[in-house]
């Protein structure tokens, strides 16, 4: 896994459900490695601006490596 990667969440843990995050939620891994978890940005709720675009509220997560399963890399 590296640095712009699309992941999914494969794993349910209490750190991440208070963030608001579950299994099978995809977002993109910003950084490299530290101390085995990796910092992904999930794509929260959806939301129109004033101009009328969709756009997501971004949920920061630190996941274990092992937690995360690559759907597409960058």
């Amino acid at each position: 896994m590296k640095e712009y990667d699309t992941v999914e969440l494969i794993k349910d843990r209490a750190e991440y459900s208070r963030r608001g995050v579950m299994t099978g939620d995809q977002g993109i891994i910003l950084g490299g490695e530290r101390s085995g978890y990796f910092l992904v940005y999930f794509y929260g709720e959806k939301y129109l601006s004033p101009e009328g675009v969709e756009l997501y509220h971004e949920i920061d997560v630190g996941v274990r490596a092992e937690d995360l399963k690559v759907i597409h890399e960058s």
